[in-house]
């Protein structure tokens, strides 16, 4: 007769998994596996949108915030005249009349060479209006805004400013889309746009399908699609709203439509400083 000992193994007995136990942990590895792939995969993707319509939206916020920066700094000198000032003659005589002499009638100030940023008259004072032109697609004034750094550098505390549409010509975007160029220059003094070589260009936004810019004035409250401070009716005038309406495409079907009233901060003509 054989005896078993009670602490010695049973070798007849089989250790480890199964073939079952087997199949079902690597059918639950390879679910787990896939669900995470899948998770992580979809993750990325909306990372992805997310950066890609975080930057559509900030380009043009930085855009039209860059453009509202410019034109709340929009600078005439005007605001110098002494009628204006409160210390001179009444303001419906002529500026641009010098005194009469003896009786005799006022002679017309002088005109001087044409430019893009400034009036083409100096006033009976000696002053030299800036001008801001504009149309339904461009715009240039001269602002407030230089910060002059350098002691010698051809520069004031003016910057001359433009706003153009251009062609667009990268091919990520839309086919006959255009690109919103702002131009800088702190040489302001230089009438002659061609010896400016302190002009600096910008690219602002790309993919716009539309840009429409209109001007609004208070005391006839009237809105109209161009402005020039030279004309007549508006000389020595800045608008009191400049309204700018866009629409901007980008890749991936992403699309924005927006209209933004934009005032400058000083009390040119009609409505008064914001406070």
């Amino acid at each position: 007769m054989r005896w078993r000992s009670v602490n010695r193994p049973d070798r007849t007995r089989s250790s480890g998994f199964t073939l079952l136990e087997v199949l079902i942990s690597m059918f639950l590895l390879v679910v787990i596996s896939f669900a995470t792939y899948q998770a992580t995969t979809e993750t990325f993707k909306l990372r992805d949108v997310l950066s890609t319509e975080g930057e559509f939206y900030n380009s043009i916020r930085l855009a039209v915030s860059i453009l509202q920066r410019d034109l709340e700094n929009a600078y005439s000198p005007v605001a110098m005249r002494p009628e204006i000032a409160g210390m001179g003659s009444p303001p419906q005589q002529d500026p641009y009349a010098a005194p009469s002499l003896g009786g005799a009638a006022p002679a017309p100030v002088r005109d001087l060479i044409q430019s893009d940023f400034f009036s083409s008259q100096v006033d009976r004072y000696g002053i030299r209006p800036t001008r801001m032109s504009g149309t339904d697609s461009k715009l240039f004034w001269i602002n407030a805004s230089n910060l002059r750094v350098y002691r010698d550098s051809r520069e004031s505390d003016f910057l001359k400013i433009s706003y153009f549409l251009e062609q667009e010509k990268d091919e990520e975007f839309e086919k006959g889309s255009q690109t919103l160029v702002r131009t800088a220059s702190p040489d302001t003094f230089i009438y002659d746009e061609g010896k400016d070589e302190q002009t600096r260009k910008y690219r602002l936004l790309h993919g716009i399908r539309k840009l429409k810019l209109r001007y609004y004035r208070k005391d006839k409250d009237q809105w109209s699609n161009s402005w020039d401070t030279e004309s007549e009716d508006t000389r020595d005038l800045f608008p009191d709203i400049v309204e700018l309406t866009i629409e901007v495409t980008a890749p991936r079907g992403l699309s924005f439509e927006g209209r933004y009233q934009i005032r400058p901060e000083v009390p040119i003509h009609g409505i008064p400083a914001t406070l």
